[in-house]
């Protein structure tokens, strides 16, 4: 491949992953970097913007969309305005529902490729976990649990927490957005949701304006009893999936990095790096550009999540079961 230009919106830490991945996979690559405050300090050689006019006129190869959730669709407005058609969102898609609504009713994807940043559906335990039931080694799925608990203080040791995105309404923090990366997963493996419950708390300190713990309780489509409990303030770091079926058991054990079918570990990548599926989902997205339709699935993933954080809002403040639409 040829000397590519990367596009990066956005200077966090996400944005400095993608930096990361993308110098390592293509060192000779260039990097654009439209940042609004003060320049990053990197060990690679960048290219920064203040300007968004000054910053559009490069001819991009692939832009990649790190800033805040709030403002992920106005940019992939702005990249579709300057003609780029290769754009990564992190996700999640946008923090408003109608905001996506209207931007699906806008948009064709004909005319561009548009994929949204949920890297736990490239990591290993949820590929071979997602190929165990579309081959029914479980039977027919009874109740599945996903657990994420996880200390949002400890994400970003450089920035106060109380600045981060994450305890931030206006930037689109809370722990639905920021760990919607579990939502994904759920849909992609137990499919569309019917039927809601669900609970939020809040933090007692008003620095942090958002919710910081989800109780969600559902029923799917395939009347599966599903139990997501999520929670960026706890004491505990876990993140793992319990699935049981007619035939057997599943744990997916995202944090130790291992898989168990019937209490048996068959997938151990405790001694693999984290950054495998972030770089698989770098190759993925620059491998399959060219292809059609490649990208639809991933999108209309990333806007049903947008959907489902809505519909859990929703069930939270009429205190009821909700019907997704």
């Amino acid at each position: 491949m040829s000397l590519l230009k990367f596009g990066i919106i956005g200077s966090g830490s996400i944005a400095k992953k993608h930096i990361h991945l993308i110098k390592k996979k293509y060192p000779n690559s260039q990097i654009y970097i439209l940042l609004h405050k003060k320049k990053i300090k990197s060990k690679f050689e960048l290219n920064f913007f203040f300007k968004e006019k000054l910053f559009f006129q490069n001819n991009f190869d692939f832009i990649f969309i790190c800033n805040p959730a709030t403002r992920h669709v106005e940019y992939v407005k702005k990249c579709i305005h300057y003609k780029f058609k290769n754009i990564f969102v992190e996700k999640p898609l946008s923090a408003s529902l109608n905001e996506a609504k209207k931007f699906m009713s806008n948009y064709s994807f004909k005319d561009y490729k548009l994929f949204i940043g949920y890297v736990l559906l490239f990591n290993d335990i949820f590929i071979k976990s997602l190929e165990l039931l579309n081959k029914k080694k479980l039977g027919k799925i009874i109740s599945a649990n996903i657990v994420c608990n996880s200390n949002f203080k400890k994400w970003r040791k450089s920035k106060d927490f109380f600045e981060s995105v994450s305890a931030k309404k206006k930037l689109g923090g809370g722990v639905l957005n920021e760990l919607s990366h579990e939502l994904s997963y759920a849909l992609k493996l137990f499919g569309p949701i019917d039927q809601i419950y669900s609970k939020l708390s809040y933090d007692k300190n008003k620095k942090i304006n958002v919710e910081t713990k989800a109780k969600i309780i559902c029923i799917t489509k395939k009347d599966v009893n599903l139990g997501i409990f999520l929670n960026f303030v706890s004491k505990k770091e876990e993140r793992y999936c319990k699935i049981i079926g007619t035939k057997g058991n599943l744990l997916l054990d995202f944090k130790n990095m291992i898989l168990l079918l019937n209490n048996k570990k068959i997938l151990d990548n405790s001694k693999k790096s984290k950054e495998k599926m972030y770089s698989d989902q770098l190759n993925y997205f620059i491998k399959n550009y060219k292809k059609k339709n490649k990208f639809h699935d991933n999108f209309i993933n990333a806007f049903e999540v947008v959907k489902l954080i809505d519909i859990i809002k929703l069930s939270n403040n009429k205190n009821k079961i909700v019907r997704m639409i």
